[in-house]
């Protein structure tokens, strides 16, 4: 049944690694504090009077390492951008982490908002990256995809490919089925029986990124995983709540059980009616429906509040040396030049980050798609939480609670989520970064 609902995130192993980097009386513990004291930080001032690398090393999420990109960069600037794709989020994050141990980093990578990022910056590998691109770009870039990326009031890496979950549903289902998208969490599960009474077809699933989804529904429910003062929250009514909508949704057979790892195949094979996914999974969708069906996208269902946390990743710059560092502050800041992340939006399905892509001739034009111009009315809801040292605890521990609850009948929920709570508070009392 695991292979069904897909692996969990074992990046704790790596982050445990990745602590022990110091010298901290030989313990081997998750818990340790994970700060080099000998490491020299680079600043900006560091970078006044030397001239940039002629060639740097960028570790990629992206199978071709924007190296199109790269190559421009190279023909205005000289310098050579070495990419290599290194696997999905997860995979990033164990080699970056393995990288400290080893002292051996890129210059720059690709980095997943998921975990991970807390300790790269307490362990003076990852730089503050507002502290060296310019003031104009800082400024430029929504504000609301700054909350994610900031940790100890310092943001921590740059907005880049960052996406929103919505809700895609089959429109000529619903059409025949006689039901409207739904704009509520109620109206989704409610919807999702209707569907699968009249139809057969399951109602709903969502995509193998399930935490995401089930922290979304979490804060819309005006509830949090990890309080403002750093205490675990898992074991409150505002996250039960949710858990419980899952364990009901699927002893009903609304939704398939523990197969999140296939609901966009089967979804686009016409065997779900809504499947909750990334909007940057737009041209996949579209792409693997063709002309099946039609497909509609709706807001992420609100609950007492609409707080849509960010997905997708950032551009993180090393502490390397700081001829590498001039350099590659410059290629992240050229990156983010408006045009360029306007047709990254055309490409991928991502939102755009700054104010100047919005307004461009291209991103206009992409609104004209009302699927498209969906998710931009949604870009205001955007919040979330910022990063945290447990956000690896904390996504592990959702993934094996909703298979819990979606298998086993007769769950005991408060106690699952009262062990969970003492997981992750265990692991933030420990954690001194």
């Amino acid at each position: 049944m695991r292979k069904k609902f897909g692996k969990i995130v074992f990046i704790g192993l790596m982050v445990a690694l990745a602590s022990n980097i110091v010298g901290c009386g030989g313990k081997d513990t998750a818990q340790e504090k994970s700060v080099n004291n000998t490491t020299k930080v680079i600043t900006l001032k560091d970078l006044e009077n030397v001239q940039p690398a002629k060639e740097i090393i960028f570790w990629s999420t992206d199978k071709t390492s924007f190296k199109k990109v790269s190559d421009e960069f190279e023909q205005k600037t000289g310098i050579k951008v070495v990419g290599t794709y290194m696997g999905g989020y997860d995979d990033m994050v164990n080699k970056v982490m393995a990288g400290i141990r080893s002292k051996n980093l890129p210059d720059v990578a690709q980095l997943g908002q998921r975990h991970g990022l807390s300790q790269m910056y307490d362990s003076k590998a990852l730089l503050p990256i507002e502290k060296f691109v310019s003031k104009e770009l800082v400024g430029d870039i929504l504000p609301e995809f700054w909350k994610r990326f900031t940790y100890k009031n310092e943001k921590l890496i740059l907005p880049f490919q960052n996406s929103m979950p919505v809700v895609y549903y089959n429109k000529t289902l619903f059409e025949n089925a006689g039901v409207k998208p739904p704009t509520t969490f109620e109206e989704l599960q409610k919807t999702a029986e209707i569907i699968k009474k009249q139809t057969g077809v399951s109602g709903f699933s969502t995509d193998k990124d399930t935490p995401w989804y089930i922290n979304a529904l979490v804060y819309n429910n005006k509830g949090n995983l990890v309080s403002n003062d750093n205490k675990s929250t898992f074991n409150t009514k505002e996250v039960a709540d949710v858990f419980k909508a899952y364990a009901d949704m699927s002893a009903k057979g609304v939704m398939p059980k523990a197969q999140h790892n296939t609901a966009v195949e089967d979804f686009s094979n016409g065997q779900i009616g809504m499947v909750m996914a990334s909007c940057a999974s737009y041209k996949k969708i579209t792409s693997l429906v063709g002309d099946k069906f039609e497909v509609g996208v709706a807001m992420f269902p609100k609950t007492a509040t609409m707080d849509i946390p960010m997905g997708g990743n950032g551009l993180g710059v090393f502490n390397t040396t700081p001829e590498k560092v001039k350099a590659a502050v410059m290629f992240v800041e050229f990156m983010l030049d408006k045009d360029r992340v306007a047709a990254n939006t055309l490409n991928s399905g991502y939102i755009p980050v700054t104010r100047a892509a919005l307004k461009t001739e291209a991103y206009q034009k992409y609104l004209t798609d009302p699927n498209r111009a969906i998710v931009h009315e949604q870009l205001q809801y955007l919040g979330g939480r910022s990063v945290n040292p447990a956000d690896s605890t904390i996504w592990n521990e959702i993934q094996k609670i909703v298979e819990k609850v979606e298998v086993e009948s007769n769950v005991n929920l408060e106690k699952i989520l009262k062990e969970a709570d003492e997981k992750v508070q265990n692991y933030l009392k420990g954690y001194k970064g």
